[in-house]
């Protein structure tokens, strides 16, 4: 799309620092809305990818982090950043699993 609409590197560069300021500063809805865009921008680049995942982990959407990371891969399957990312996504999504069947185990055995 940013060949299509001739948006300028600068432009995206300049949209991807005030995202990443964002997130240093919490402000994950509003770097989600960014992220989108920039993925709209260049769906190809794993960096937008990164980031948007990132923000979804901080908001406990670990599932939609993880799609977004193949997203990424599907462009750049061998992004250190990403496959990083994905396997801690994984690792976190299985803990949380464990947590809720022992929560269900002892709930059941009480």
């Amino acid at each position: 799309m940013r060949s299509i609409f001739g948006i300028p590197e600068e432009a995206l560069d300049a949209v991807m620092a005030t995202a990443y300021q964002l997130y240093q500063a919490g402000r994950y809805p509003e770097v989600e809305v960014l992220c989108l865009g920039l993925v709209a921008a260049d769906h190809k680049y794993w960096w937008s990818y990164s980031l948007y995942a990132a923000t979804l982990r901080k908001l406990g959407r670990l599932r939609e982090a993880v799609e977004l990371v193949d997203k990424g891969l599907a462009y750049e399957p061998d992004e250190p950043k990403l496959l990083l990312m994905r396997s801690e996504l994984r690792e976190e999504i299985a803990r949380e699993e464990n947590k809720a069947a022992n929560n269900n185990d002892s709930h059941a055995a009480a």
